[in-house]
């Protein structure tokens, strides 16, 4: 039985140590930035480097105390921490309780805790390290006076080293304190110190720094070298590290052994070896003052020279200084047999398990410019060149296949592709060449169709067509017609240059020169996503599928993006802000321009890893650190109030903090301490007592807000990492505003209820008022209540009837046959409608006058009275010389009979009285509703009768049935 316990645990520990490698990335693959006094910080030489709990990193200059929250720096001096007698600063210690211990020149001692400084009284020397074993002792090693330990208490000191340095200290597991100092190395037991002489395996000289493991293990380090302590006796932690002066220790999540020198920059010892970082590799300084590794892996470098810090940054680069032929690529491939082939404009490589091999043409001395690369279905790679046509590794030599001297359309070879039929197709900068297999050549330009000669991309649908990216559009070659298809990009794109494909079920993406392009091979839908649509750039080269993501090579970084997102925008069903995120130079790229117009420009290689050709380097970038990265634990701080311009104190953010009257500007600053994502983190916040919904800052991190009402609020903020959901890391303040007097609840209800006095006293004089004057009002109104009725009837009279000649006007009519309409429909009883219409009325106004054509309208309109009165019909004037007449239960026939009376009578009226030789004759038109089903029908059919009368003549009557 304890034998599997054994085993098991043995697989366990197996297990681990094989996933530690997995993770472990060589010096070369770390990303590194670096920060001086142009950058923020007071002083270049970093004493220490120490992370708080809260997640802040603290910096000991010579020039005072530095904060970083991944963004700015936050400087603290002397006039800051009060106490300390000098702002040069010797070392740090980050407490479990989350405070911070600052030590350094002229004895200084002060500690940080809860937002409050203390000092405690000065050491008799600079302070180089602090130590505090238990609640009631402090530990103090110093420069030329030994070692102190001082009662915390009664601040009492005893002795127990003298007239030498202390450096470092440290405390094990068994309580024993070992004292790094100018003559060696002591081991403190019960306040005993002891000299580790050479016998024990130490050197005689200087130690400088000391680690304790994990796993409880002590390593030194010192002027001549580095040791560990195994079984009571020292040794050496590796056999080419000795006599090397060793300045700081470091142990990684890994177990890695970080070593910092005096003069020979940074060392690391791993399963991967001893490997090395100076200055000629990006250190700004060989000098190593402090190492520190942060919560999310990044080591922290301290030099005289700067702050320096190696993370594992999104993307890697592979240059000639990891064995490239050169750094301008412009071609990349990932092999079937796990490698990636790079073709740069010096040259071919081969990447496999971070070893590089180069090729060569055979008989060619000069140095080969590829600008494209495939894979055969044999394993095989050809290679497609600048001034060089087509080329193939045989092997591990490079052979010429065929150049324009042997039929290829140019020796400028962008693109290659290996149909499914195993044809090969070389996209040059003269046309397209295809290639069969038994060796056969036919040549394509735009004579049989292609949109332009330059190539720059080529690929194959589901469907076998062959797609062809130039720089004036795109062609599809359908392999059964056995021709091309032209697909212009419609005019409102305004793109021309295609550089790349991928192609996915029925859609066909392109990278151009205005975008991202989506097209739909079965519909011939063309939707674009482009600057205008929200994306940063217009220019796009590829487009590899990795997942849920898109990444778009570009020259100003490379684009990631979801795919989904990108669908929904394109299909309308997102209206909102593209979310993506822009990677460049601060992401571990050492240039932004990825190369475009060659292909593959960019590739998914079978470990989940993307790569990317850029200017400088092939840059790769594994998706899985990024997703690590957005897992870690995510601190959020409020750094600042500030109340119209005046930072207010909020060391204790859990107490409520008072504004004082008429603050009307009050501003948060606010941070997520995240260093390997700074510039991209988001924010949000919420003012409970303003609003209660959660406002999307992006990545703003100031938060403002003006004209408040006095009153209680509680701020609230966030903070997330890029396209990850929004973590439990909520930090709030509450304040309150005060009111000024008049803006107290007690003065507001004072004036209240004097108001309310005031308005009593005056409504009851009102009242005694309105009394006395009720009864003359009270007539008056009766006599203006008679007034107004009176004039409301002539208003009526006024709206319903005709002015000239009081009879109904078209208002009224239309109201009536509106109402009564349907009635008659209902019961099936005939409306009989006619449209009266004076002959030659113009003439009248014209050869008489507008006063006596008004004359003649009136004695009309009585005729047409009168006639309505003896039959119950109902006139009105419609408009001009025209006059409506409704006839109810009349039929059409009926209708005529009447109406002919009514011609007879108008047309033997006497008008002499109006007018000498005056005769007058009207039109009429008769319809009824028994043909129409609405009145509007009813009335057209009427008005058409009556056209139809003044057509055949005038002085007559027609009726349409």
């Amino acid at each position: 039985m304890m034998k599997r316990i054994s085993l098991f645990f043995f697989c366990i520990v197996q297990f681990t140590c094989i996933a530690a490698e997995n993770t472990r990335l060589p010096l070369n693959d770390y990303f590194s930035e670096t920060w001086n006094t142009r950058t923020g910080l007071p002083h270049n030489s970093i004493n220490s480097v120490a992370q708080t709990s809260d997640g802040y990193i603290w910096i000991a200059t010579w020039e005072g105390l530095a904060r970083f929250n991944g963004r700015d720096f936050k400087l603290f001096t002397r006039s800051e921490i009060k106490g300390l007698p000098d702002s040069g600063l010797r070392s740090l210690s980050a407490e479990p309780d989350g405070s911070l211990y600052i030590v350094g020149a002229r004895g200084g001692i002060s500690h940080l805790k809860s937002g409050q400084w203390k000092t405690s009284a000065n050491a008799q020397a600079m302070v180089n390290h602090i130590l505090n074993p238990t609640p009631s002792e402090v530990w103090l090693g110093l420069e030329g006076k030994g070692l102190v330990l001082r009662d915390k208490t009664t601040n009492h000191e005893s002795h127990l080293l003298i007239n030498l340095s202390v450096y470092r200290l440290i405390q094990d597991s068994n309580s024993v304190i070992w004292a790094a100092t100018s003559e060696g190395l002591y081991r403190i037991e019960d306040k005993e110190p002891q000299l580790i002489t050479p016998a024990q395996g130490l050197p005689t000289s200087s130690i400088y720094t000391l680690l304790l493991t994990r796993q409880g293990q002590l390593i030194v380090g010192g002027e001549k070298g580095a040791w560990r302590l195994v079984d009571n006796r020292f040794e050496s932690v590796h056999a080419d590290f000795n006599g090397e002066s060793v300045s700081s220790l470091l142990e990684d999540s890994n177990n890695d052994l970080w070593l910092g020198t005096i003069n020979k920059g940074l060392f690391r010892l791993s399963s991967l070896g001893l490997e090395q970082l100076d200055s000629e590799a990006g250190l700004p300084a060989n000098r190593i003052l402090s190492l520190l590794q942060d919560r999310e892996g990044s080591i922290w470098v301290g030099t005289n020279g700067g702050l320096f810090r190696l993370r594992e940054a999104p993307f890697s680069v592979w240059t000639k200084k990891r064995g490239l032929s050169g750094n301008y690529i412009r071609a990349i491939l990932s092999h079937s047999d796990g490698s990636i082939w790079v073709g740069s404009s010096s040259g071919l490589n081969r990447i496999k398990d971070d070893k590089v091999q180069s090729y060569s043409v055979t008989d060619q001395t000069r140095p080969l410019s590829v600008l494209s690369l495939v894979e055969d279905d044999s394993g095989g790679v050809w290679i497609g060149t600048y001034t060089s046509g087509i080329l193939r590794v045989v092997d591990d030599k490079i052979y010429p296949i065929l150049n324009r001297d042997g039929g290829l359309a140019s020796n400028e070879v962008r693109a290659l592709l290996f149909d499914h039929k195993q044809r090969l197709w070389a996209g040059t900068a003269s046309g397209l060449t295809r290639i069969e297999t038994d060796g056969s050549i036919t040549q394509f330009t735009t004579d049989e169709g292609l949109p332009g000669d330059f190539i720059m991309a080529l690929s194959q649908d589901a469907n076998g067509n062959i797609w062809v990216g130039t720089g004036v559009g795109v062609a599809m070659f359908n392999d059964s017609l056995g021709k091309f298809k032209g697909q212009q990009f419609p005019r409102k794109f305004n793109a021309e240059y295609a550089f790349g494909f991928y192609s996915q079920n029925n859609n066909m993406w392109m990278t151009t020169d205005r975008g991202l392009i989506r097209f739909n091979i079965e519909t011939g839908q063309i939707d674009m996503l482009g600057r205008e649509q929200g994306l940063p750039v217009d220019k796009l080269f590829q487009l590899v599928a990795q997942g849920d993501l898109f990444w778009l090579s570009s020259n100003r970084g490379i684009i990631q993006i979801k795919q989904q997102e990108v669908d929904d925008f394109l299909d309308n069903k997102n209206s909102n802000l593209l979310q993506y995120q822009l990677y460049d130079e601060g992401d571990g790229m050492l240039s932004a321009q990825a190369n475009g117009g060659s292909s593959p420009a960019a590739t998914l290689h079978h470990d989940g890893s993307v790569w990317f050709a850029t200017a400088n380097g092939a840059a790769s970038v594994m998706p899985e650190r990024l997703k690590r990265a957005s897992q870690l634990a995510l601190p959020t701080i409020i750094e600042l109030l500030v109340v119209d311009g005046k930072t207010m104190n909020i060391s204790n953010q859990d107490d409520l903090i008072e504004l004082p009257a008429g603050s009307d500007r009050v501003s948060f600053h606010y941070a997520g301490l995240s260093f390997i994502m700074s510039q991209r983190l988001k924010f949000q916040t919420k003012l409970l007592g303003y609003n209660d919904k959660w406002v999307d800052r992006h990545k703003l991190n100031i938060t403002e807000y003006t004209n408040l009402a006095p009153g209680k609020y509680t701020f609230m903020v966030r903070s997330s990492y890029p396209n990850s959901p929004w973590q439990d890391n909520l930090k709030a303040i509450t304040f309150v505003i005060k009111p000024y007097f008049w803006q107290k609840v007690s003065f507001k209800l004072a004036v209240f209820i004097t108001i309310l006095l005031l308005c009593y006293g005056l409504y009851k004089y009102r009242l005694y008022h309105y009394k006395k004057i009720e009864k003359r009002l009270t007539e008056r109104v009766d006599e203006q209540t008679y007034a107004l009725q009176a004039q409301n009837e002539a208003f009526a009279h006024q709206a319903t009837h005709d002015q000239l000649t009081g009879i109904p006007n078209r208002r009224a009519f239309d109201d009536w046959l509106a109402e009564n309409f349907n009635d008659f429909k209902q019961t099936d009883k005939p409306l009989a409608l006619v449209i009266v219409d004076i002959d030659y009325f113009k003439r009248i106004n014209d050869n008489w006058s507008h006063i006596v054509g008004d004359r003649v309208i009136c004695v009309v309109a009585n005729i047409l009275q009168q006639c309505c009165d003896d039959n119950q019909y109902q006139v009105s004037r419609w408009g001009g010389e025209e006059f409506t007449l409704l006839m109810p239960n009349k039929s059409i026939e009926q209708a005529q009979k009447d109406c002919e009376q009514l011609r007879e009578q108008i047309a033997n009226y006497d008008f002499s009285s109006i007018a000498t030789n005056l005769k007058i004759t009207a039109s009429f038109g008769v319809a009824d509703s028994r043909s129409v089903d609405e009145y509007d029908r009813l009335l057209a059919k009427a008005d058409k009768a009556l056209y139809q009368a003044k057509e055949n003549g005038r002085n007559r009557i027609e009726a349409l049935n």
